[in-house]
């Protein structure tokens, strides 16, 4: 964080309201507890990302099944810089909908990555959303075929679009292949690419970097000791 100490977020079935609630942990530099929040309601609720917003607040992005329209949506909650929540939204239908990750934006806002099982072509898909600096949602895309598609990884590019990494098994060569998928601004698919050999193959973090291109780090069975190995992939920046 902007003070030198760090910001954690998850779940914790030891404090809060519910079965599981999303878990906002405050540290100093050398990982002395300053503080500590929860939030969601009496269902599973937790966080997977979180990011300190140019207010110095946090934003949190998870899935909740204590609010919303279905069995899972995602949930999208905003703090002041002491953790106290200012607003939360949510998103999604009445099936599976959870986010893996998020970002604020250039503009203010956010963007939210992660999987669908209420709206797209197949059994779950890559599950776009993007709202306003209050959490309203300004568009929702996704992305994938009639198999299994998720999300584990959002960026905004130069570009002002966004790069996406995940997991398909709609496309590729195998089993579960890295997904990469490119937009522009408005969330339109540019390109897409898979990576990976006939074994499991996931993304679970992409990054643009300095010269255009992505690195994507996940996990690998179908190289390496054909267990499971750190599996670390360089592009250009059409993906290449």
């Amino acid at each position: 964080t902007a003070d030198g100490g760090y910001i954690i977020a998850g779940r914790t079935e030891s404090f809060g309201a519910g079965g599981w609630d999303a878990y906002l942990v405050k540290i100093d530099g050398e990982g002395n507890e300053e503080w500590y929040q929860t939030f969601g309601g009496e269902g599973r609720d937790a966080a997977w990302t979180v990011q300190q917003t140019t207010d110095g607040g946090y934003i949190i992005t998870g899935f909740t099944m204590s609010f919303g329209a279905g069995s899972s949506d995602v949930y999208l909650v905003k703090t002041d810089g002491e953790g106290n929540e200012e607003w939360y939204q949510t998103f999604g239908d009445e099936a599976y909908d959870a986010a893996y990750a998020g970002q604020q934006t250039a503009d203010g806002g956010y963007i939210i990555a992660g999987v669908t099982t209420s709206f797209g072509a197949g059994n779950s898909d890559v599950y776009l959303v993007k709202t306003d600096g209050e959490g309203n949602e300004e568009w929702y895309r996704t992305f994938g075929g009639e198999e299994t598609d998720e999300a584990r990884s959002v960026q905004q590019t130069a570009d002002g679009g966004y790069i996406i990494a995940g997991l398909t098994t709609s496309y590729g060569a195998g089993n579960y292949d890295v997904y990469l998928v490119k937009t522009d601004e408005e969330g339109n698919e540019e390109w897409f690419r898979t990576f990976g050999g006939e074994e499991n193959d996931q993304a679970y973090a992409v990054q643009q970097t300095a010269d255009g291109g992505y690195v994507i780090a996940g996990l690998t069975m179908a190289y390496g000791s054909k267990g499971w190995d750190a599996y670390l992939v360089k592009t250009d920046e059409k993906g290449d």
